[in-house]
């Protein structure tokens, strides 16, 4: 009982913790639009250098979702249907695999580098000279996710799609018009604007994990490397909860 109190203590601390630094980042969102350089450096790094593994990834979703399911469409002889799995990629397998994918790259490198300036009292220096290390350092990192991760979704999913009606083509014989007239007379614009909904919050929950790992490193080098890996394993829970919920409360509405 003591052990599961002290866990439940812990996990309540950083919940709190995570939400202070979160609505902290939000306040001091106007310095991260003043600082573009700031603000530039972060859209590079989640945008430009994440376009080719996002698409590569998704090319191959698109792929192996076609694949299986066409197999299994074609014993009953309904492979024509085979265009439903761009539902698939819209509403979980996009938003889903993609935050996966960014989690990976972006927030371990945010709690990688907030981690190294922790342990190497760069942190401190910061508040010396009077500079917010949650405005600096948080901010300009949670808009860049935030605004991003929709359009690296949509990327996921159009290479998703494409690669789909491609398979589709060689292994079914089902032709790209036939495909595409499938998804789009069963695809609704509110399912567009639900999976992009999921994409927002997923990256501010990226951005937010890794930073806040990072600030609370400890430990030198070691310590970096615990926070690293930590960092990625909770934003990758985190997202899975995260989607249970905003799928039940979207659906709902």
């Amino acid at each position: 009982m003591p052990l599961l109190s002290e866990s439940a203590k812990s996990v309540c601390s950083a919940a709190y913790d995570v939400a202070a630094l979160t609505l902290v980042s939000v306040r001091h969102m106007g310095y991260a639009l003043k600082r573009h350089r700031l603000l530039f450096r972060q859209l590079y790094e989640v945008g430009n250098r994440s376009l080719i593994i996002v698409g590569v990834f998704g090319l191959f979703i698109g792929l192996i979702l076609v694949l299986y399911g066409g197999d299994r469409l074609q014993q009953f002889g309904q492979e024509k249907y085979i265009g439903l799995t761009g539902l698939a990629i819209i509403w979980e397998f996009g938003p889903v695999f993609t935050a996966f994918i960014v989690a990976g790259r972006i927030g371990s490198a945010y709690a990688a580098e907030i981690g190294t300036m922790q342990v190497a009292d760069e942190i401190d220096a910061l508040r010396s000279m009077g500079i917010k290390p949650e405005a600096y350092l948080a901010s300009p990192r949670l808009l860049a996710c935030v605004l991003l991760m929709p359009v690296l979704v949509a990327y996921a999913d159009f290479a998703a799609i494409v690669g789909g009606a491609g398979m589709a083509w060689f292994s079914l014989r089902v032709a790209p018009s036939e495909f595409f007239r499938v998804f789009f007379q069963y695809l609704e614009f509110q399912e567009m604007t639900r999976s992009l909904a999921k994409s927002v919050v997923f990256g501010g929950v990226i951005a937010i994990t890794g930073c806040y790992h990072g600030f609370t490193t400890t430990g030198g080098a070691e310590g970096v490397g615990k926070s690293t890996t930590e960092s990625v394993v909770h934003s990758l829970l985190a997202i899975l909860v995260v989607d249970y919920f905003i799928g039940k409360l979207l659906l709902a509405v």
